[in-house]
């Protein structure tokens, strides 16, 4: 490493910074701080141009080599969906329009797990393009947080939480959603007390070693058919499987092969996994609720969160999310985003 010129070139700013003013060197500093980040952007797009191993909308391996863009990089068709891409396509900071200094100061917010408003406000972005930012980052990052798939000689606490539906949003000029309810406000308690069909059931499990797995399992408390839906594909034969008193385990775990001990509600034996719903329920209280329709997405940026934050990933490299992002490819569009429906909407059309 090159100290002395680094050391050089550190003074030489310093020095001409002295010389502005108030103003023009808060100029100089967000110009510098953009071309930072546009550094840190580049380094991160570490994918060989010339080398692509599928198609990005489809995924089929029959590809061939289709002549060159306007900038010379390398084409490819498609043999089985007939259609050409670029290294470029579908790639989050390949196909937007923003520049790579803004994506990358709107991951130092998504970190921070600030508000969508002030991500807007740092980033110089609207309300709108701060959630699709934030949707197409999550998006890239579930390919890259490590997934509990337990063993014979592996053990995994079981249990789950619990949120209230949400239908969260401006729905009055959606085209295909109509509110099946009155609006609840914050203040205002459900309108069924307990574990109710108007909570959304999360199940929940963390093995040994800190990996976890949170997945959305439909409407009130668990049932066998969501329990094994959920758990099939995290929970191998002869896992050790600790829960509390849930029947809805039972059957499941017997047909996994799993080992199953239950314990007491009133003791501690599951602390691992009702840690995890202590972090969690802090990392939503700053969102003032979340729409159920997006509800498995914020899941999922928690787990990245845990995952790089308690020594699972690279948490020493501080390009560790902007590689990702530049290597990460994206399916849902902003049109998809638009005509998006809330889950488990049989419900209220059985009340209707």
């Amino acid at each position: 490493m090159r100290t002395g010129k680094v050391a050089r070139i550190a003074d030489r700013v310093r020095k001409e910074l002295g010389e502005l003013t108030p103003q023009e060197r808060d100029l100089a500093v967000k110009a510098l701080r953009d071309a930072l980040y546009e550094g840190f952007a580049l380094d991160a797009a570490t994918s060989d141009p010339n080398q692509m191993e599928a198609c990005v909308r489809c995924g089929s391996i029959r590809i061939i080599r289709k002549g060159r863009g306007r900038d010379g990089s390398q084409r490819w068709k498609c043999m089985n969906c007939n259609r050409t891409f670029g290294v470029r396509t579908n790639r989050v900071m390949g196909m937007s329009k923003l520049k790579a200094g803004v994506w990358m100061r709107f991951l130092e917010c998504f970190v921070d797990c600030l508000s969508l408003r002030k991500c807007a406000q740092r980033c110089g972005v609207c309300l709108k393009t701060a959630f699709l930012m934030r949707q197409r980052v999550i998006e890239c990052i579930r390919r890259y947080t490590p997934v509990l798939r337990s063993e014979a000689g592996m053990s995994v606490q079981l249990d789950e939480t619990y949120f209230r539906e949400s239908f969260k949003g401006n729905h009055t000029k959606s085209a295909v959603f109509v509110m099946p309810r009155k609006a609840h406000k914050r203040t205002k308690a459900l309108r069924k007390r307990g574990l109710s069909k108007e909570q959304i059931c999360v199940a929940t499990g963390v093995d040994d070693a800190g990996r976890s797995f949170l997945t959305v399992c439909g409407r009130g408390i668990i049932s066998k058919d969501r329990a094994m839906s959920a758990l099939k594909v995290h929970i191998g034969r002869g896992t050790d499987v600790l829960t509390d008193g849930a029947p809805a385990y039972v059957k499941p775990l017997a047909e996994l092969g799993a080992n199953l001990t239950q314990a007491s509600a009133d003791g501690h034996a599951i602390n691992r996994v009702n840690t995890l719903h202590a972090r969690l329920e802090d990392f939503m209280f700053g969102f003032h609720g979340v729409s159920t329709k997006y509800l498995q997405a914020y899941l999922d940026w928690f787990q990245w969160l845990v995952a790089f934050t308690d020594g699972f990933g690279e948490t020493d490299d501080d390009r560790l999310l902007a590689r990702q992002l530049g290597n990460g490819l994206y399916r849902i569009r902003r049109r998809d985003y638009q005509r998006m429906m809330p889950p488990y909407m049989e419900y209220w059309q059985k009340a209707a």
